[in-house]
């Protein structure tokens, strides 16, 4: 007996044997170590006693004492579990039926702290989660920058492609007796197709910044009414083309320390946008002024868009329609948003689908200095 009880205290795992009356005929000094389980708990030989003091140490003790009671109702059945305690530690727990002379006579359970294995388990998924997620990102910025080359070279292409037709049938009439009607109607083309390059390529520079830490802000007194019309202007040709009618409603001058020519852009864009997406109705530019914030809304009334459309409109590369059907570089709004927020103002969306949109701007105002006494 003393040679089996040395062998006992030699393992490492933590061993415990009891009858079918549940009874602890022999355990080992690892076993209380493991479960933490004082001496007085265990002479008393009592397994249902001893499981009532462990119950309180781990991390389920419902599901903990469930599930030895289930091993407990068939005598013959082997079972291997991981358990957690409330410590933090995870126990490997191997149960099987003792025999003799053929009949079931008792049950022998085998524990070992594998804590150190299921921590190195649970960090190398971790890992692997964190290099499947980077490797989705690194896939899904891949592609947004494919579509992104493709969409600007298209977008480029366009402008471009057109300016040199339009030149080269200048450089025919550029003879004697030349139609000057014709050759100014061709210059004012190229003047149009400059302008749609020129804010491609500020809106490329406008990232630029942006991802290189911030917008440079050249501030001054501005009216926002000056900003609107100026806006208005750029967009007057498109606005003909569609047989739009602009509907402006403002209550007074809303003047602020703005970058003038950048929120003209924001303006623009907004403008630009409403058109496109506008179904030719009617738009409406609101402007007012509470004293402390100053609000723009261009309200159109055409194809409107879902939540989840409107969840992504304001990220880089957002899109709202298919870049197919409706063209563009997907940063126009990315770019307001992000020279509204310089400025300390927010930009934000109100729509349905099917119902039209109402893209709100807001910009803090300059509080008046107080009066001397």
């Amino acid at each position: 007996m003393s040679l089996l009880k040395a062998t006992l205290e030699s393992a490492a795992d933590g061993i415990l044997a009891v009858d079918l009356a549940r009874r602890i005929v022999l355990f080992n000094r690892r076993f209380a170590e493991i479960f933490l389980i004082p001496d007085e708990v265990l002479t008393r030989r009592d397994d249902v006693y001893a499981l009532d003091f462990v119950h309180d140490v781990m991390r389920d003790p419902d599901g903990f004492r469930s599930r030895i009671e289930a091993i407990y109702a068939h005598p013959e059945a082997t079972s291997f579990d991981l358990f957690e305690l409330k410590d933090g530690r995870f126990i490997e727990c191997y149960s099987l039926p003792q025999y003799l002379a053929g009949a079931v006579v008792g049950r022998v359970w085998s524990h070992r702290d594998v804590t150190a294995r299921v921590r190195a388990e649970q960090q190398r998924d971790r890992l692997l989660l964190e290099e499947r997620r980077a490797r989705a990102e690194a896939e899904e910025a891949v592609r947004v920058r494919d579509e992104f080359v493709a969409i600007a070279s298209h977008e480029l292409r366009t402008p471009l492609t057109s300016l040199q037709l339009v030149m080269q049938g200048l450089e025919r009439r550029l003879a004697p007796g030349m139609d000057v009607g014709r050759a100014r109607s061709a210059l004012l083309r190229c003047n149009r197709q400059i302008r749609r390059l020129a804010a491609l390529v500020d809106g490329l520079l406008d990232v630029s910044c942006i991802q290189a830490g911030g917008l440079d802000l050249r501030l001054s007194e501005v009216d926002l009414r000056t900003v609107v019309r100026d806006a208005a202007a750029r967009v007057a040709d498109q606005l003909a083309q569609g047989g739009i009618e602009l509907i402006m409603q403002a209550e007074g001058p809303v003047v602020g320390r703005w970058d003038g020519d950048r929120l003209e852009r924001v303006v623009t864009s907004l403008l630009t946008n409403a058109v496109k997406f506008g179904g030719a109705k009617p738009i409406q530019i609101a402007l007012a002024s509470d004293g402390r914030t100053a609000r723009l809304s261009i309200t159109d009334h055409g194809i409107g868009m879902d939540q989840e459309t409107q969840s992504k409109l304001f990220e880089r590369f957002g899109r709202g329609v298919s870049a197919r059907h409706y063209g563009g570089l997907g940063l126009g709004l990315y770019i307001a948003r992000c020279v509204v927020e310089a400025h300390g103002g927010r930009m934000y969306v109100k729509s349905e689908l099917g119902q039209g949109a109402t893209f709100t701007v807001e910009l803090p105002l300059p509080r008046a200095a107080p009066e001397s006494p």
